[in-house]
């Protein structure tokens, strides 16, 4: 009898011990429907390690040579750690071309060092609080009968606009430039490309 008992204990701790492992090897969640299904947790960690990583902005654009002297140029202002962090922008990243069309000897001027003020002035410009998608816009637009003004980073305000099927941006100057590729996604809000160097009235 004692036998029996001890056998009987032996089974129970065995039936225990498995069932202990299993709990570590499933966790109850929920799917897309938000019914409970138990997933094993090893498959959950396995589709976390294959989830891409979205760079920051600032990681974004220092890897494109499309961009780099609105890099050098954020790098110079002392504004790519800004980029860098968790709070959320929509950035309008003018491509190399776009400073190439400026007058000859405009950059390297802006870059100097005295024209700093000016430079931030510029790039936050190009800078819009909060996310703002392309379909945000052109609704905007629509109910805004033409025209929607964006409010930037520095207070100053772009007007967007649609041309030829494209959203218009143009600045405080007359200037007008074009949205190339939008909605590019960072960890920190959204990347859209455009063609020229905004400019606010200073």
């Amino acid at each position: 009898m004692r036998l029996s008992y001890i056998l009987s204990v032996f089974a129970l701790l065995i039936i225990i011990t498995s069932a202990c492992n299993e709990a570590e090897k499933y966790k109850v969640t929920k799917d897309e429907n938000g019914k409970l299904i138990a997933q094993k947790i090893s498959d959950i960690a396995a589709v976390e390690d294959t989830e891409e990583k979205l760079q920051t902005i600032a990681e974004f654009i220092a890897v494109d040579k499309g961009f780099s002297v609105f890099v050098d140029a954020l790098k110079a202002a002392g504004l790519e750690q800004m980029l860098s962090k968790d709070e959320v922008y929509t950035v309008l990243a003018p491509i190399n071309s776009a400073f190439n069309s400026l007058p000859e000897g405009a950059v390297d001027k802006l870059l100097d060092s005295k024209n700093k003020k000016q430079l931030i002035d510029i790039l936050k410009y190009h800078i819009i609080p909060g996310t703002i998608a392309k379909e945000d816009i052109l609704i905007a637009i629509s109910e805004g009968k033409g025209s929607v003004p964006l409010k930037t980073l520095g207070g100053k305000k772009l007007t967007a606009t649609l041309k030829g099927g494209s959203v218009f941006l143009i600045d405080e100057m007359g200037n007008g430039g074009r949205l190339i590729t939008t909605d590019v996604k960072a960890s920190n809000g959204y990347i859209n490309t455009i063609d020229v160097v905004m400019k606010p009235k200073i």
